[in-house]
């Protein structure tokens, strides 16, 4: 083999390990409420259903205040500081993205799913004469 092509494989195999090593390093888990309590990091994505009860907002501070239940059960309050969402009040799932700071999530990012957004419209049947 000719060393450019070795250099070449050599170069594509650090390139390759290179993003590998960087993706792992940036991916972020989804944790429980119990997980998110017990970890030190701060770009955790938090999954579950919002109290839809405990929804507050405070539209000059840019923040907004709901106790999140995860798939276990487990509460705790978030409160998200950025931009408000518009659809916050029809979402049925929320992942909020953040981390845990004296039994409270702090939210950095929030994604919300709502059904309206992804159900189909309802067609009329097809009647036979």
């Amino acid at each position: 083999m000719k060393l450019g092509t070795i250099l070449s494989i050599v170069v594509a195999t650090l390139a390759v390990t290179g993003m590998v090593i960087a993706f792992l390093s940036n991916a972020s888990p989804y944790v429980t409420v119990a997980q998110a309590k017990a970890s030190t990091g701060d770009d955790l994505h938090l999954a579950g259903e919002f109290d839809k009860a405990t929804l507050t907002s405070d539209v000059r501070a840019r923040e907004v205040r709901f106790t999140l239940v995860d798939e276990k059960g487990d509460r705790i309050p978030v409160i998200y500081s950025g931009a408000p969402i518009s659809n916050m009040g029809e979402a049925t799932k929320v992942v909020a993205v953040g981390k845990v700071e004296k039994g409270t999530f702090l939210a950095h990012r929030l994604l919300v799913k709502c059904p309206s957004k992804y159900e189909g419209e309802v067609k009329p049947e097809n009647r036979a004469a």
